[in-house]
């Protein structure tokens, strides 16, 4: 499977939009259209714990089908990448850029683009 930023980027704006940390964000708190949709989910919240941008825990169970999971609080550097790309504007000129050049999304490279494009919108 492919990473989404689209979907990391809804993943941690969800868990962000948490009322505290007694709440958590798991597979049901999603809109799933189809067994595909909620394992992409699936797939990019266990990204982004390894990552180290959301604290939670992947649930395997037995059977097979998507992975239930358990995701508390986004970490700091969570924090720090939703905060460069949150604003729609920002966002999509940075997704832009990278069509353009005809270049990858990477986590550095999209910190570092949505950086500029902000600077840029500042001044």
């Amino acid at each position: 499977m492919k990473r989404d930023w689209d979907t990391v980027r809804d993943v941690l704006t969800k868990l962000e939009g948490l009322p505290n940390t007694d709440h958590y964000l798991s597979l049901g708190n999603f809109e799933l259209t189809d067994a595909n949709a909620a394992y992409a989910i699936s797939y990019h919240m266990e990204l982004l714990i390894e990552a180290g941008l959301v604290e939670g825990k992947m649930s395997r169970e037995l059977g097979g089908g998507p992975i239930n999971f358990t995701a508390t609080r986004l970490t700091w550097t969570g924090h720090e990448f939703l905060d460069a790309i949150r604003s729609d504007t920002v966002w999509n000129k940075t997704k832009e850029t990278f069509r353009t050049k005809g270049l990858d999304m990477t986590f550095d490279l999209i910190k570092t683009v949505a950086g500029g494009v902000a600077t840029a919108l500042l001044f």
